[in-house]
């Protein structure tokens, strides 16, 4: 073969060469460029064309860093291309550059761009691969933006990040992590050590189970337990939750897990469930918490359980007379008497208005009775005003797992009725006593008043024949007969000049108010009914019922007249008394409208042989 023909074959193998290798430039995704010893370009592959928006002829020949460098990034591209002369040595060859680039229509991507150097005749050149990772970086920095996100928002949060590798049996935690335990990050502890040097030491023994149980697969590791603050020394509610990851052979690996201080929402927990199950006045336990305790205690590890029910003796009696706002002081001092004498460890509850129910877990009969004397006796030395304070007490005990705990208490409130029925009327009647002390103390006016009215009653009865009974029930209703009032604002019943309509309605409200009161107690329920009909007239335009006639009670129309007659002739702040002469004139003209006309005259005509007992 001649020299000739080796040369075309040659020529011809080149060309092979070349062709193949343009094949495989032309088919990667990835741009492929040359560049000569002074950075222009000289080979411009289709790739680099989609990714930068050249073609080939506007490429070759530009230099690589002018072509593509973003205005703001020129300085740095600059540097960073190698200009190969005759070194070979260019700080970029060898190295995968991340940097933005700028195509032809003036977009920002992000590529990689690896340089390699070919030494040729005409001296070193640079082979140069361009990726578009456009996409991924902003995937990249998409996940850093989250990641930073996820980390403020941890902060704020308080939540760390945990990492026990169980091979080397080391430990990893986050700047936050070490914060909630009060230590600096850079701290020689280990999360291990601070757990168990924080943690309170009723948490140790549950923190360590919990953990083995998830490494071994028999349950998780979802935890709250209270720590001290290593910092502070202030107490903290923490939460932690750990899962176990798996290496390729299926045995546990690592366990990661999160850290929070949940001390704010445990406080509102805490505030939410007081308001849910706390009793607002008393600041007691209400019902409802009540009934779910009473299921949890009912265990034979609790037994004797002793219920112990209370009730206040008089509640309505005092809001009727006094008003609420002393009936609820009279329940808030219960509950510090029922307090102070059982501890405020113990299960107090209100779960009625005027109910009362303690949970006495491994407590007996004997225990019970005497928690029940000390309470009395301090109730004995308490006072709510000038009112008493009075609590009757039932307990049982259920000794038997077998037991039911609804007959138990059954059983205790049965016992707390009854003996409310010995308690209940004193209490009453001294409430009673002290309702008419506080009306005449705050109303010398009206003590007179009553005074004299229940005398001309006793006078009415033994004029009319009546029992010795009648005569000292009526006495004693005359002297009762305007107990109501003791609800009627003072400035109402001493007003000086004329009642409004509405001062009026109020003053009317004190026949049934009295009724209320006297009601109460057993041995007056009569005369309640006498006094609550004591301002209805004959014709039947009185007040509360509009009774007319014989049906209203004879004692209510003896008081009525008493009433009126004595009302007319004494001193009040609206006018001035009038003479006995005309008070019995004006008896006179209202008999047979206000007034009975029998008992009117009857009063009439026996008055003034009485006047002088009458007066005084």
């Amino acid at each position: 073969m001649g020299f000739i023909s080796k040369q075309i074959q040659v020529n011809n193998e080149l060309k092979k060469s070349e062709a193949r290798v343009r094949a495989i430039t032309d088919s990667t995704n990835d741009a492929i460029l040359m560049m000569d010893p002074n950075g222009d370009i000289t080979f411009w592959n289709p790739a680099a064309e989609r990714i930068l928006g050249y073609t080939e002829a506007q490429a070759i020949g530009q230099n690589l860093h002018t072509l593509i460098a973003p205005a703001k990034y020129y300085a740095a591209h600059k540097a960073a291309f190698p200009m190969f002369r005759q070194t070979g040595h260019g700080g970029a060859v060898g190295k995968t550059l991340d940097m933005e680039a700028c195509r032809k229509d003036n977009t920002n991507i992000h590529i990689q761009l690896s340089l390699s150097a070919i030494e040729m005749e005409d001296g070193w050149h640079s082979v140069g691969i361009i990726r578009d990772v456009t996409d991924r970086k902003r995937a990249e920095d998409l996940l850093k933006k989250s990641e930073m996100q996820l980390i403020a928002a941890q902060k704020m949060a308080h939540v760390g990040n945990w990492e026990l590798d169980l091979k080397t049996k080391t430990m990893w935690a986050s700047e936050e992590a070490f914060s909630i335990y009060g230590i600096d990050y850079n701290s020689e502890y280990i999360l291990q050590d601070l757990t168990r040097k924080s943690a309170l030491p009723e948490y140790h023994e549950k923190l360590d189970n919990a953990l083995a149980d998830l490494i071994n697969q028999k349950g998780e590791y979802n935890i709250e337990f209270r720590i001290k603050n290593l910092k502070t020394g202030q107490l903290h509610f923490v939460h932690s939750i750990g899962n176990l990851i798996l290496d390729e052979d299926g045995k546990a690996d690592k366990v990661v897990g999160t850290l929070q201080d949940i001390t704010d929402n445990k406080l509102k927990e805490e505030k939410i469930m007081n308001l849910s199950f706390r009793d607002q006045l008393t600041g007691l336990y209400n019902r409802r918490f009540y009934e779910e305790e009473l299921i949890r205690v009912d265990t034979r590890q609790n037994l004797p359980l002793t219920i112990l029910m209370g009730d206040v003796n008089g509640l309505k009696l005092v809001n009727d007379s006094f008003g609420h706002s002393m009936g609820d002081e009279l329940l808030k001092k219960v509950a510090e008497v029922i307090t102070k004498a059982c501890g405020a460890h113990k299960v107090i509850s209100r779960i009625g208005g005027d109910e009362f129910i303690v949970l006495l877990p491994k407590t007996d009969a004997f225990e019970a009775e005497q928690l029940t004397k000390r309470i009395k006796e301090y109730s004995l030395i308490e006072k709510v005003g000038s009112l008493d304070v009075s609590i009757s007490f039932g307990f049982e005990t259920k000794m038997n797992e077998a037991d039911d705990i609804n007959d138990v208490c059954k059983r205790a409130e049965d016992r707390m009725y009854h003996r409310k029925l010995f308690e209940s009327p004193l209490m009453r009647g001294k409430t009673v006593d002290t309702i008419i002390r506080t009306l005449y103390e705050k109303n010398e006016i009206e003590e007179q008043h009553s005074h004299r009215v229940s005398k001309l009653c006793e006078i009415m009865g033994k004029g009319l024949g009546l029992s010795e009974y009648k005569i000292k029930e009526l006495k004693t209703v005359g002297l009762l007969h305007d107990i109501g009032k003791i609800a009627i604002e003072d400035t109402i019943l001493n007003k000086p000049g004329k009642l409004t309509d509405d001062e009026w309605l109020e003053i009317k409200r004190h026949s049934e108010i009295g009724y209320r009161i006297l009601s109460t107690v057993n041995e007056m329920s009569e005369m309640a009914e006498y006094v609550l009909a004591h301002q209805e007239r004959w014709d039947g335009t009185g007040y509360p019922k509009g009774l007319k006639g014989n049906a209203i009670p004879l004692e209510s129309r003896i008081i009525s007249i008493a009433d009126a007659y004595d009302a007319m002739t004494s001193q009040r702040s609206y006018r001035s008394k009038m003479p006995s002469e005309a008070a019995l004139a004006e008896l006179q003209k209202n008999a047979g409208s206000q007034f009975d006309p029998e008992l009117a005259s009857f009063f009439i005509e026996n008055l003034l042989e009485n006047e002088k007992t009458i007066n005084l």
